[in-house]
């Protein structure tokens, strides 16, 4: 299977390589700075750019041996993905020869320098930070603050695996007969997509079931954007704009649980993502306890064994192994 952008806005053909650096630098799809490796002709660079819902994707060569330095992603993750030629990435002490096929997930705030032969044909897709931390919760996934760091290593998206039919659908996509709402559905199952095929950080809770209620939904999300504050009862009558008996009624009746024990339990649950993932710079468990507002620590431990099954520090030790 092969993948083309075949339905696009915009196209440029046989314009130099700092003409399409600057397109793309006008549509704020990532700062970056090009260096061509090789003198070759000038006029040798092509460009499809397309809008798809909060998407943006461009397909580009440049012609020309060609160096793009990427000083830190701004509020936005790329999949970037050879489609011929080839090509390498290096980040963070890491440097991935990248084949026909490969991509990377490209994370905010990490600096990147990306080479490409002269034959070297790229695809990348922008996603803004918020929306795919937002359809990674919808999926059931919890993120534990920050950017969703995903492993460095390449995944070849042309052999198959979650996302190649999608992505192609996606690139054959006619976006003037198509409904915005259509367009955010199939963004979101292309993050959850990446997120099944690129490793990361994140898990899936299989603890907490999930309700379908647009206020249970609408309250979960404003919980995980504010994990680490304290948040009150009522700030969640606020934010539904219902009575307080009416929130404790539709809680019991949802999830079976009080707002309070829902809070604390999507707490706990980023606790143990954030406890068991691979962030060296974590000390001990009373920092992270303290800073997702668990002042009691005793209290704390009993109740992330009881919800969790293990101790933190039980977590913390296995991950350190």
């Amino acid at each position: 299977m092969t993948f083309s952008l075949s339905r696009f806005d915009q196209e440029f053909m046989d314009v130099s390589g700092f003409e399409i650096s600057n397109f793309l630098k006008n549509k704020s799809f990532a700062d970056h700075r090009l260096i061509q490796r090789s003198k070759g002709c000038p006029n040798a660079s092509s460009l499809r750019y397309k809008a798809f819902g909060p998407l943006q994707i461009a397909e580009y060569t440049s012609g020309n041996a060609t160096e793009v330095r990427i000083p830190s992603l701004d509020h936005a993750y790329h999949l970037q993905i050879v489609l011929s030629g080839d090509g390498v990435c290096a980040f963070d002490g890491h440097s991935l020869p990248m084949q026909a096929g490969d991509s990377i997930m490209m994370t905010p705030g990490t600096e990147y320098t990306l080479g490409y032969s002269s034959d070297c044909i790229q695809l990348s897709v922008r996603i803004p930070l918020e929306f795919l931390h937002q359809s990674a919760r919808e999926f059931g996934y919890f993120t534990a603050g920050g950017p969703i760091r995903f492993l460095p290593r390449s995944v070849n998206v042309l052999n198959g695996g979650p996302i190649r039919h999608l992505l192609r659908d996606i690139l054959e996509f006619d976006c003037t007969e198509s409904s915005e709402r259509a367009q955010l559905y199939y963004a979101k199952l292309l993050c959850n997509g990446i997120l099944q095929s690129h490793e990361s950080g994140i898990c899936l809770n299989d603890r907490v079931n999930p309700s379908e209620h647009r206020h249970i939904a609408q309250i979960r999300n404003y919980v995980l954007d504010h994990l680490t504050e304290d948040i009150g009862i009522g700030d969640l009558v606020e934010l539904c704009r219902i009575s307080r008996k009416s929130l404790y009624n539709l809680f019991d009746k949802e999830t079976g649980q009080t707002p309070s024990t829902y809070i604390r339990q999507l707490k706990l649950e980023t606790i143990y993502t954030e406890l068991s993932g691979d962030d060296r710079n974590i000390r001990n468990v009373t920092e992270v306890a303290l800073k997702y507002g668990f002042t009691n620590l005793g209290r704390f431990s009993a109740q992330y064994r009881e919800h969790i099954g293990e101790l933190p520090s039980e977590t913390l030790r296995r991950q350190s192994h």
